[in-house]
Order: structure tokens, then C-alpha cells, then sequence
């Protein structure tokens, strides 16, 4: 049950990163706002795993992981999102963001993680045209470029995933600091070295509010339930929570005083389908979670 609850908290606060991170737009530029998110939650997270004892002495931590994670998961997928969404309405980078779940179920197989069946195939399809019903509307801003940097930033999250998965032994705490600081530092000095920052507003109370919930909330906490998750459940089922942020997305977008109408309720209607049939086959069954073993805690780390 738990695992659930883990599983709805992640895909919940996700789907409300892509109104902040436009609302940050406007005070840091893409490049260094994404850097510096990831590089105070890593921070965090070292703060949280040396309460725990749950640092891994340097001969102890998977380097070749935390290198994978670090590069693909925090630091390009995260940076080409920011970059294009500075030049694409959020709808299409929603929809081409969507593509997550069939790279990772490629990935999963050329990994061999897992095979994924036709019923999780067609199920992750019918969802991600529910993505495109609900974000496509009216004309968008469009780009080849900057459409492909978001396709090729799903691709990077999803390799990352599934070879988190492959060596899912080692828990969240083991990785995640690490990865996070060493991407969040190197992107935050290259954006900063590239963008013109203008501090005054970058440390604006909105500014810093946002920054602070897309790293605490949408940083450290989505991504350690990610790879928590990832521990317990099959991968496949882990690559479609894109396909559920954009029904979250569009839910907070009310507050905001978005539009959501016929089109956004049918799209929501018909990712809810989709995924139902994608999972339909566990829940149906009640087959049990993978168990994966996590590494123990290093000794007086």
C-alpha cells in the first residue's frame, strides 16, 4: 500500500513543478534555475543522509550509477526541459515530454530490465493520445529544435530510469546526493558563466519561493520517492507517471485561472482509460511487487 501512496505523492507533486517552473522563468534563466534546484537539493540530501548514517564511504558508492543519474537524470533531461520551455508552450512540451514511457520500455528491454507487454504498450498509447487531447489546443509556438531537445531530454529520464532500475540494490540516500550536487554545481556554473542572472530579481521572495519548492518538493522529495518506488515496482509501470502528470498539471492549472474545459475532461478521461489498461493486467491479478534488496547502511559513515 505504501509503495501507492509513494506513487501518487511523486506523480502529484510533479504535476504541479510545470506551473512553477514557468513562474521561476521569469525571475532565473533556464539553464542556471534548473542547476541551481538540483544542486540545493542534493545538499539537502546529504544533510538527510548523514542524520541517518546513510552516507556510503567513497570506496562503497556506485560511481558509474551516481555518474548515469547525474548526467541524465538531473542534469541534461532537467536543463533541455528548462531551455525549452523558454521557447514552447508547456502544452507541447507536455506532450513531447510524453514520450518518456516508450523509451523506457526500450531501454528496459535493451537493458533487459523487463519485457513490456503488448497490454502496457497499447495502454501507455491510448494515455499519451489522452496527453495530446488534453495539451494541443489552439497554436503553438513551435520549434524543431527546442521539440527536439524535450524529446531528447524524456529519452535521457528514461535511460537513467531504467538503469537505476538494473541496479536498484542501492537505495535512494546512496545515490541521489551525490548526483544531484555534482549535476546541480556543474549546471548552476555553466548557466551562470552563460546566462546574464540578474540577481536582484533572482532573490525576489516569488523566486525564491519557487526554487525552493522545485528543489525541496520537486527535487529531493519526487526524485528519492522515484527511485524508492522504482525499488519496488516494475519499471513499466514507473514510465507512465508523464503520462498521469499532465492530468495533475491541468487540475492545478484551475488555481491559476486556467482553462479547463470539454477538451481538458475528455483528455483526462482518456488518460485514466489508458492507464487502467496498462495496469489492468497486475491489478487484476494482484501480482506481487518485484523485491529488490537495498544495500546496507555504511557503518559509522
Amino acid at each position: 500500500m505504501m509503495v501507492w501512496v509513494a506513487y501518487a505523492a511523486m506523480c502529484l507533486i510533479w504535476g504541479t513543478t510545470w506551473l512553477v517552473i514557468k513562474v521561476g522563468l521569469h525571475y532565473l534563466p533556464p539553464v542556471t534555475g534548473s542547476g541551481l534546484r538540483f544542486l540545493i537539493a542534493g545538499l539537502v540530501l546529504f544533510a538527510v543522509a548523514a542524520a541517518r548514517r546513510e552516507l556510503l564511504a567513497p570506496r562503497e558508492v556506485p560511481w558509474k550509477l551516481v555518474g548515469v543519474m547525474g548526467v541524465f537524470m538531473c542534469g541534461v533531461n532537467y536543463a533541455l526541459v528548462y531551455l525549452a520551455e523558454t521557447r514552447l508552450d508547456s502544452g507541447l512540451v507536455a506532450v513531447l515530454f510524453a514520450t518518456f514511457p516508450f523509451f523506457m520500455f526500450a531501454f528496459g528491454r535493451v537493458l533487459r530490465i523487463e519485457k513490456t507487454t503488448p497490454l502496457v504498450w497499447a495502454g501507455a498509447t491510448v494515455a499519451f493520445a489522452g496527453v495530446a487531447v488534453i495539451s494541443v489546443g489552439g497554436q503553438f509556438r513551435a520549434s524543431s529544435l527546442y521539440a527536439l531537445a524535450v524529446i531528447a531530454a524524456a529519452a535521457s529520464a528514461a535511460f537513467a530510469n531504467c538503469y537505476a532500475k538494473k541496479h536498484a540494490q542501492y537505495g535512494p540516500l546512496a545515490t541521489l546526493p551525490l548526483a544531484m550536487t555534482a549535476a546541480g554545481g556543474a549546471t548552476s556554473a555553466w548557466g551562470i558563466g552563460t546566462e546574464h542572472v540578474d540577481w536582484a530579481l533572482a532573490v525576489a521572495p516569488v523566486s525564491l519561493a519557487a526554487l525552493a519548492y522545485l528543489a525541496l518538493l520537486g527535487s529531493g522529495l519526487a526524485f528519492f520517492l522515484n527511485l524508492w518506488a522504482l525499488q519496488r515496482l516494475p519499471a513499466s509501470v514507473i514510465a507512465l507517471v508523464p503520462l498521469i502528470i499532465p492530468v495533475i498539471a491541468v487540475s492545478v492549472g484551475i488555481v491559476a485561472g486556467e482553462r479547463f474545459g470539454a477538451r481538458e475532461a475528455l483528455g483526462s478521461a482518456v488518460v485514466v482509460v489508458g492507464i487502467s489498461i496498462a495496469l489492468a493486467r497486475r491489478l487484476r491479478r494482484r501480482e506481487p511487487f518485484q523485491h529488490t534488496v537495498i544495500a546496507p547502511r555504511a557503518a559509522g559513515a
